[in-house]
């Protein structure tokens, strides 16, 4: 059982600060990863999660509807950087073997990932797959496919298939969309009771054969 018994509903926890700081939430996030036992990393976590929650709170007023409205460069600038503090502390919390601190920790990156780069599906397809592996690992499947299933949809649905018919070799950011989906269609195939349709079959053949061949590529001489 985990001992993180921290985590609330984020909009449960009252912000203790006006502006967004990405440099005290690493601070607090290291003094989690520098503890000298799991009550002492508890009590570190529980202050970096609720200065998180408040700096979603804070980022989620100033991002102005970003990406329909414009957004202030620092905004976007420290919203980033809280999105990769948020990845930072739920590695922190995995390190404590808490599998459900882990789960609420990439839920909030996700969560805080979405107020700033929700149309960069190569930013919130592999935060969305990371908390929906979490949900499955404690039992949540219907979350989990709920995550898998989202990760799908929108691949679909933003028409992201085109980039396997691309003849130039794939971006990095093509790389992290492909491999989150492919992961999101062997999880579906393993969780689902129906499995995967006609259609997502010969999608899941498509992604397999580009991923594994930019693998074999990998260790040509």
């Amino acid at each position: 059982m985990s001992k993180f018994p921290f985590f609330k509903r984020f909009f449960g926890v009252p912000r203790t600060d006006k502006k967004l700081n990405s440099q005290e939430a690493l601070r607090l996030i290291d003094l989690v990863v520098q503890a000298q036992n799991l009550d002492a990393a508890v009590a570190a976590a529980e202050m970096a999660f609720s200065f998180l929650v408040g700096q979603l709170h804070i980022l989620g007023d100033s991002a102005n509807g970003y990406p329909r409205n414009a957004i202030d460069a620092r905004v976007w600038t420290e919203g980033y950087a809280l999105a990769q503090a948020c990845d930072s502390f739920a590695d922190a919390v995995a390190g404590w073997n808490q599998r459900r601190g882990e789960e609420q920790a990439t839920r909030l990156a996700a969560t805080m990932a979405l107020q700033i780069v929700a149309h960069y599906p190569e930013e919130i397809f592999p935060r969305v797959l990371r908390h929906a592996l979490c949900c499955e690992a404690l039992g949540m499947t219907s979350e989990a496919v709920k995550g898998y299933g989202n990760i799908i949809g929108d691949f679909d649905q933003l028409c992201l298939e085109e980039i396997l018919d691309s003849t130039e070799p794939f971006s990095d950011s093509e790389v992290k969309i492909l491999t989150s989906v492919r992961n999101s269609f062997i999880a579906l195939q393993r969780l689902s009771p129906q499995g995967l349709s006609d259609a997502q079959h010969e999608i899941r053949e498509r992604l397999n054969a580009a991923l594994d061949s930019l693998s074999q590529k990998d260790f040509e001489p």
